[in-house]
């Protein structure tokens, strides 16, 4: 009788054992969902002035929201097949958030072969602020536009120029 309360005794811990084993799993917290309410930004395309000759003294030259050029000074924009473009970002929010944009400070770009040029960030299409109207998983697309000054070709030699530039979206 002794040897039958033994064995129930060794099947009782087995039990305890394989319980505590299923019961030990738990979800990672990194795999929870994210914040419903929370503003996701991703970069679409980047900006580009395209090509363009500075001329004698130089000047700007700019890119709207929608995508058009235009230049002021002694710069003349080129066609010959390098393309310019706005800089598109899609923003993911809650329906009925309200996003501002805030342009960070003016951006330094350097060239493949010397000199650099400031690129001031310009208006947003949507204007800032303005009222998200897609609901996630939905995307609003947002333009903005720039304004590169251009010196002469001492200080902007011809080559190939970048840089980093930052905007804030804030949702309200």
């Amino acid at each position: 009788m002794k040897k039958r309360q033994g064995s129930k005794k060794y099947l009782f811990i087995l039990l305890l054992c394989g319980i505590s084993v299923m019961s030990y799993a738990q979800t990672p917290t990194d795999s929870l969902p994210g914040d419903p309410g929370a503003l996701a930004v991703f970069n679409v395309q980047n900006m580009s002035f395209g090509a363009f000759s500075h001329g004698g003294s130089g000047g700007t030259i700019a890119i709207a929201p929608a995508g058009t050029r235009s230049v002021t000074g002694t710069v003349t924009a080129l066609n010959l097949g390098v393309s310019y473009y706005q800089a598109i970002f899609d923003i993911e929010a809650p329906n009925g958030a309200i996003i501002s944009i805030t342009n960070g400070p003016n951006a330094t770009l350097t060239g493949s072969n010397g000199g650099t040029m400031s690129l001031q960030l310009g208006s947003s299409s949507p204007g800032s602020p303005f009222i998200n109207t897609i609901p996630a998983p939905g995307r609003t697309q947002v333009n903005i536009g720039g304004t590169l000054t251009v010196g002469n070709s001492t200080a902007n030699p011809p080559g190939t120029y970048s840089g980093t530039f930052y905007i804030i979206f804030n949702q309200e």
